[in-house]
């Protein structure tokens, strides 16, 4: 149970930001407002918050796996990995497409629109997994003493970024507010 408290605060940021980023996806197609810079912003997000923090808390739950007996090549780990991966390679080439359309590139925009929407796929399979399956197999394996450790380690973890996740998400809802 801690360390589903633990988690909740980065699992609902990063919820609440894919929903944004979702939206900013759907408003994309026909909206003559929507701006590249939304999905550059976006990109600072995935890369500080979710890879600089959400992803380094997952690290310490797959070495948790990993010694209650999971296989590093098969399970929930392997799940996590590729999901990590094709999550960093997706916000790869959307912050790409997104600065090609700010150069002007108008077949970009489309890119743009297709890459987040296999980015926002793939992260909320992420979060699902890891809510359903990866938690409770942990929280299920372990002492109170050894959640409590694990626990101990998220908080440790160092978060370095130019904003707050709050701050972030709350400038891409505003960009939002501005395209309608």
């Amino acid at each position: 149970m801690r360390i589903t408290r633990s988690l909740n605060t980065d699992y609902e940021t990063t919820t609440r930001f894919i929903s944004v980023l979702g939206s900013g996806m759907l408003e994309l197609n026909g909206n003559k407002f929507a701006r590249p810079e939304f999905f550059v912003l976006a990109h600072n997000f995935v890369s500080q918050y979710i890879e600089g923090r959400f992803f380094k808390k997952e690290e310490l739950l797959i070495n948790v796996l990993q010694d209650i007996g999971f296989s590093p090549d098969a399970s929930p780990i392997s799940s996590l990995r590729d999901e990590q991966k094709k999550s960093h390679e997706t916000a790869e080439q959307f912050v790409e497409a997104a600065r090609q359309w700010q150069s002007g590139d108008e077949m970009a925009r489309k890119n743009v629109g297709w890459v987040v929407s296999e980015y926002t796929s793939t992260m909320r399979q992420h979060l699902q997994r890891i809510k359903t399956l990866v938690i409770p197999l942990v929280e299920q394996n372990l002492s109170p003493e050894e959640e409590h450790n694990i626990t101990e380690e998220f908080n440790a973890i160092v978060f370095e970024v130019e904003n707050d996740p709050e701050t972030i998400i709350k400038k891409l809802e505003d960009e939002l507010s501005d395209w309608r």
